[in-house]
């Protein structure tokens, strides 16, 4: 048996505002639209997943080769002491 799982690709739009006491009406004219939801905001820019970071880090060649699993082992029972 075969399931699809749907997908939306959704636009999303990042809007910087000045002054924030307008905010809570603007949330409102925008949450008002057919189709718009608000995604919850914050302040720290999103950082990435640490799969990526270490997929990023492959590409780039900074990796550290290891004899074997018990070579892996052994150097981070020394950094633990």
């Amino acid at each position: 048996m075969r399931y699809t799982i749907p997908f939306k690709v959704m636009t999303q739009l990042i809007i910087n505002i000045e002054n924030p006491d307008i905010l809570p009406s603007l949330k409102k004219v925008l949450s008002a639209l057919d189709g718009v939801s608000i995604a919850k905001s914050g302040r720290k820019a999103k950082q990435k997943a640490e799969l990526d970071l270490a997929i990023e880090e492959a590409r780039k060649g900074d990796v550290t080769h290891w004899e074997n699993a018990n070579a892996l082992i052994e150097h981070i029972n020394r950094l633990a002491k």
